[in-house]
C-alpha cells in the first residue's frame, strides 16, 4: 500500500537566541532524522507557542514514523494536534501511522478531521479511500477515490483504487456494483 507523505513544515520558533538557529535548522532537516529528533526535542522544550510547537512535534513525529518508532510517532502527533486542533497535517500524519499499524478506523477518523480542515487535501482523500477498502466500505472507498481524483487527476494511486473495485474515475461502479452508487 502507498501512501502520500507530506514533506516536514519549517518551524519559526520564539525561543532565546542562543541555540535558536541550531535547534530549528536540525528540527527542519529530514536527512538525518536523529538530529532531527534532537533538533525537534530542544525546539520543543524552549517553545510555547501553538503554531511552532504543533510544528516541531509533528516533524518529530515524522523522524519518529520514518525510524518506525510508531508509538512516539502517535504521541508526538497527537500532542501536535493537542497544540494546534487545525493542524490538518498532523491529523493526516497521524492517520498514516493507524493505517500502517492496521487500525484503519482509527485512520479514517484523523483522515476525516483533516479533510475537514482542509477540504481540498487529496492526499487525505486517497488514503481515507484505502482505509474505507480496508474496512469493506466500497462505496465510501470509491466515493473518495472520486475526490482525490477531482482534487488531483493524476493520482495514479486513487485511479488505481477505482480499477481494483471496479469503478471508473467520474461514473458508477462497474463488477460488483452496490444499490445506490
Amino acid at each position: 500500500m502507498r501512501r502520500v507523505v507530506y514533506p516536514i513544515l519549517a518551524i519559526v520558533a520564539v525561543i532565546p537566541a542562543a541555540g535558536r538557529a541550531d535547534a530549528i535548522a536540525d528540527c527542519n532537516d529530514g536527512a538525518n532524522l536523529a538530529r532531527q529528533i534532537r533538533g525537534c526535542t530542544k525546539v520543543i522544550g524552549r517553545t510555547m507557542l501553538g503554531d511552532p510547537l504543533s510544528t516541531a512535534y509533528m516533524n518529530r513525529g515524522i523522524a519518529y514514523a520514518q525510524q518506525h518508532q510508531l508509538k512516539k510517532a502517535i504521541a508526538d502527533f497527537t500532542s501536535s494536534i493537542d497544540a494546534n486542533g487545525a493542524n490538518n497535517f498532523a491529523y493526516y500524519n497521524r492517520g498514516n501511522v493507524y493505517l500502517d499499524l492496521g487500525k484503519p478506523d482509527r485512520a479514517i477518523t484523523d483522515y476525516s478531521r483533516a479533510i475537514e480542515l482542509a477540504p481540498d487535501m487529496s492526499p487525505a482523500f486517497l488514503n481515507r479511500g484505502l482505509a474505507n477498502e480496508m474496512i469493506g466500505d466500497r462505496t465510501a472507498s470509491i466515493s473518495d477515490f472520486r475526490a482525490a481524483l477531482a482534487l488531483e487527476p493524476t493520482l495514479y494511486a486513487a485511479a488505481e483504487g477505482l480499477k481494483r473495485l471496479g469503478a471508473d474515475a467520474n461514473g458508477p461502479s462497474q463488477a460488483g456494483a452496490q444499490p445506490g452508487e
